[in-house]
């Protein structure tokens, strides 16, 4: 993971998990209350580059049916690319913030798995 990210050791649990990114899925896992990633990993294999326009219900039921009270996610974006972010990338990134915003869940973080390795994909800020 990148360096200048400040340290979170599930998300960089998640990361060596996953290691690099090979196909076009998405990744995610559920952390416990007590700070403990689980096991039960959930794939999304075979997504598009671009989410479409029920990305945010799926990815909603999705989670509304495999969370439990007081469990947080993180998500990891996968595809064959280079490390930096694509507008599809940030896509997928706004459709899972939307998504988990939308159940509420705490949405620990989201990971863009490339080529090279795992990074967090920070927040955007938009210019005015």
């Amino acid at each position: 993971m990148d360096d200048n990210t400040p340290r979170d050791d599930t998300l960089d649990e998640v990361a060596a998990l996953v290691q690099h990114g090979i196909v076009p899925r998405l990744w995610i896992f559920l952390i416990d209350p007590d700070g403990t990633l689980r096991r039960d990993l959930q794939q999304i294999d075979g997504t598009p580059v671009s989410p479409d326009a029920y990305a945010v219900l799926a990815l909603r039921g999705i989670l509304g049916h495999v969370l439990d009270v007081d469990q947080e996610v993180v998500f990891v974006i996968e595809r064959p690319a280079g490390p930096r972010p694509s507008p599809d990338d940030w896509a997928w990134h706004d459709a899972i913030v939307r998504a988990a915003g939308g159940i509420p869940v705490p949405l620990r973080g989201v990971l863009l798995a490339h080529l090279d390795g795992v990074d967090v994909l920070e927040p955007r800020t938009l210019a005015a």
